[in-house]
C-alpha cells in the first residue's frame, strides 16, 4: 500500500528548517561583521594637540567594517589638514588603522588680507595661528606663488647661498624678486635669466668684493651696479 504524505506538514517542516538555517547563518555573519569592525586608530607624527584634533575628525570610522571604510573620504580629511606633507594609511587587520604622518618643513611666511601664513614645502600657505608655532624663517612680501618661491630658493641653493642668512623676500609686479641678506645687503635680481644673475654675484661675495650695507643690481644685462646705503 503506497504511503499517504501530508504536501502541508512537508512545507511547515521545510519553512521551520529554512527559518532556523537563516536565524544560525545571521549571527555567523554577525559575529563575523564584529570582528572587523574598527576600534582602533593609532597615528604617528603629530604633536598631542594635532592628534587630539585629527581623532575627532576620524572619529566617524569607528565601528565601521575595516573593509568597508570609505577611502576618498578618509584623504579627504587628511589633505585638508594644510601642514601635513604627506601620510600612509595601513590597516591591520582584523580591526585597527595605523597612520604614519610626515609635516611639511616652512621655508618662509607670508601676510594675505591682514593675515600671516606660513610657506610650506608641501605648496600650500598654512595659516599661522592655526598651528601655532613661531619657525624662524624669512619674510616674504608681494603676490607671488609658492612654486615661484621654491623655484627661487632651490636656485639659490644650486648656487651655493646660505638661505639662512636671507632675512626676506620681496617679489614685485613685474615678477622678478629682491632678496634681503644679513649684513643690510640687498640683491635686485632681473626678471629674466636670474640664475646668470646668481652666478655672477656669487663670484664677486667669494672674491670678498660685497660689502655691509650695499645694494647689488643685477637688472641690467651684462652690468653689475654696487651702491651703499
Amino acid at each position: 500500500m503506497r504511503l499517504s504524505i501530508n504536501k502541508k506538514k512537508i512545507y511547515f517542516y521545510l519553512f521551520i528548517f529554512l527559518f532556523l538555517n537563516t536565524i544560525f547563518n545571521f549571527k555567523q555573519m554577525s559575529k563575523f561583521s564584529n570582528i572587523f569592525k574598527l576600534n582602533e586608530i593609532s597615528i604617528n607624527g603629530l604633536n598631542l594637540d594635532e592628534e587630539y584634533s585629527l581623532r575627532s575628525d576620524l572619529e566617524l570610522f569607528k565601528n565601521q567594517n575595516i573593509f568597508l571604510i570609505n577611502n576618498n573620504q578618509m584623504y579627504s580629511i587628511l589633505d585638508d589638514l594644510k601642514y601635513i606633507e604627506t601620510f600612509k594609511i595601513k590597516k591591520i587587520f582584523p580591526s585597527e588603522l595605523n597612520i604614519d604622518i610626515k609635516k611639511t618643513s616652512y621655508v618662509g611666511k607670508t601676510m594675505k588680507n591682514g593675515i600671516v601664513y606660513l610657506i610650506g614645502n608641501n605648496k600650500k600657505f598654512i595659516e599661522q595661528k592655526k598651528i601655532n608655532i613661531q619657525p624662524n624663517v624669512p619674510f616674504v612680501f608681494g603676490n607671488f606663488s609658492i612654486e615661484e618661491f621654491l623655484i627661487l630658493q632651490n636656485n639659490l641653493r644650486d648656487n651655493s647661498f646660505n638661505l639662512d642668512e636671507i632675512k626676506s623676500y620681496y617679489y614685485f609686479k613685474s615678477s622678478r624678486w629682491d632678496l634681503n641678506k644679513e649684513d643690510n645687503i640687498t640683491i635686485k635680481l632681473p626678471f629674466f635669466n636670474y640664475e646668470q644673475s646668481l652666478k655672477q654675484y656669487k663670484i664677486l661675495e667669494d672674491e670678498g668684493k660685497i660689502y655691509k650695507n650695499s645694494i647689488v643690481d643685477l637688472r641690467v644685462p651684462k652690468k653689475i651696479i654696487i651702491s651703499y646705503k
